[in-house]
């Protein structure tokens, strides 16, 4: 699990500093000249006042796994990754006579990546080779670590009529005690929901005003289910379960599990108590699941669920979240490499509103995809990710001359989706398929071109 703990420095810092380290060598550990684990652990002391250890460039990520994830994030490299300006890299020992190699990521694109980085010619011991750019392939196992950058200070003016009204809600993690749930894909259902997707929704919950609990505590010692089932069978409807739930006054309570099935079945969906209609909550959920893991039907009124039949008689504002399945590969990837940010988007549906992001409730959706589309015909320019926007005339920017397009990052609007880009210092988007999948996942699109981003942005 990563922490939001950030280096000492912003992004643009760290860049800065490349830029002095490059054409100069380095021997942070004054020991046999000029090594390549001495320039990345130069630049990582520089961002965090503290030092790597171990022998063998190859090794880091496993060696400083423990303070790397502490400030930033270890990326192992797949197909659509793409590293970013100011990464740590490191490769494996097919380099280094076994030892491996290691710099810092100077730029990138999906087919190669320029490296600041020296002893990668051999000439570090005998210091006459300094910290200089090479381009290399991707050779895989590669890893990349990306650092948490210091926020560039800020202010924001918030217009009155953007406020949230501020609610006291209820986070339960699915079953509990000794019950792990579902168990698949080397997770189990209770474990995974409780480390990393729980604490994630109640800090960016409390982070837009709002007072928080998970149920059983910090610890989620409880369940929820047994808890009510208990409560049931002694005839207490004050003191267990939902009818504690109830005595605590919640405005919301939101129940998290991962569903079970096939290998092939995929997707999540809201479950709620077939004695009220769903309400905003239950929507703005709905549709955060579609944009992200995906949704296997729409919401679902039920009337066979203990805890959603007794939240219905009492009048509790309750919805089971089922987040994907886990026993689908891809569902539980996805959730794995992006449990942070689908947690901010579920919690911003939550919320009304985005949390300093962009809520899947919203008509117009905005993921920071960064990547590559080859268009295979021509493609219409526009101002705006709209069916509305300005058609851009074929004298400014024509893509029958454009082989390849980097773009920033994907919106969904207007039944399509849509990447934006830079030309000459200005933003343009162009739609690059129609939205035919029912559940409206990218993945499962047909591109008017082929199309490569990187997930985990």
């Amino acid at each position: 699990m990563t922490s939001n703990k950030t280096v000492k420095k912003t992004k643009k810092q760290a860049h800065s500093y490349m830029n002095k380290l490059k054409g100069k060598g380095w021997d942070f550990d004054l020991a046999f000249g000029w090594q390549c684990y001495d320039l990345s652990n130069t630049y990582f002391n520089h961002l965090t006042n503290d030092r790597l250890y171990g022998l063998y460039a190859k090794d880091i990520h496993i060696d400083n796994k423990k303070i790397l994830e502490e400030y930033g994030t270890i990326y192992e490299n797949v197909d659509d990754f793409l590293p970013e300006k100011g990464d740590i890299f490191i490769m494996n020992g097919n380099y280094g006579q076994g030892a491996g190699h290691t710099g810092i990521v100077w730029s990138a694109n999906l087919n190669t990546f320029v490296g600041l980085e020296q002893n990668w010619y051999g000439g570090g011991r005998d210091k006459t080779e300094v910290a200089q750019l090479v381009t290399h392939s991707y050779d895989n196992p590669l890893y990349f670590w990306r650092p948490n950058y210091k926020a560039k200070k800020k202010v924001v003016d918030v217009p009155k009529k953007d406020k949230v009204k501020s609610m006291k809600i209820l986070i339960a993690s699915g079953h509990g005690y000794s019950d792990p749930g579902a168990v698949d894909n080397g997770t189990n259902e209770r474990d995974f929901i409780r480390e990393y997707i729980a604490p994630n929704i109640q800090k960016y919950l409390e982070k837009a005003g709002h007072t928080v609990d998970l149920y059983g505590g910090k610890e989620q010692s409880q369940n929820l289910y047994t808890d009510t089932a208990y409560g049931e069978r002694l005839g207490d409807t004050k003191n267990y379960g939902m009818y504690w739930v109830k005595q605590q006054k919640y405005d919301v309570v939101v129940e998290l599990h991962l569903d079970a099935a096939s290998a092939s079945a995929t997707g999540g969906h809201v479950i709620i108590s077939n004695q009220w209609p769903a309400d905003k909550i239950d929507k703005d959920i709905n549709n955060c699941l579609k944009a992200t893991v995906g949704t296997i039907r729409g919401i679902d009124p039920r009337n066979d669920l203990l805890n959603a039949n007794v939240a219905g008689r009492l009048g509790t504002n309750y919805r089971l979240v089922e987040m994907g399945f886990i026993t689908n590969k891809k569902d539980m990837n996805y959730l794995k490499k992006n449990y942070d940010r689908f947690s901010k988007e579920l919690a911003g549906a939550i919320n009304g509103k985005p949390i300093g992001g962009t809520s899947a409730g919203n008509k117009q959706v905005k993921w920071n995809w960064k990547g590559r589309f080859i268009p295979n015909t021509a493609i219409k320019v526009r101002t705006s990710p709209s069916l509305k926007g300005k058609i851009v005339s074929n004298n400014v920017l024509s893509f029958t001359k454009v082989k390849t397009i980097k773009f920033n990052f994907i919106v969904k609007a207007d039944g399509y989706w849509w990447i934006s880009y830079t030309f000459k210092g200005k933003t343009y988007y162009s739609a690059i398929c129609k939205i035919t999948d029912k559940k409206e996942r990218i993945k499962a699109e047909k591109y008017w071109g082929k199309l490569k981003w990187n997930w985990h942005d």
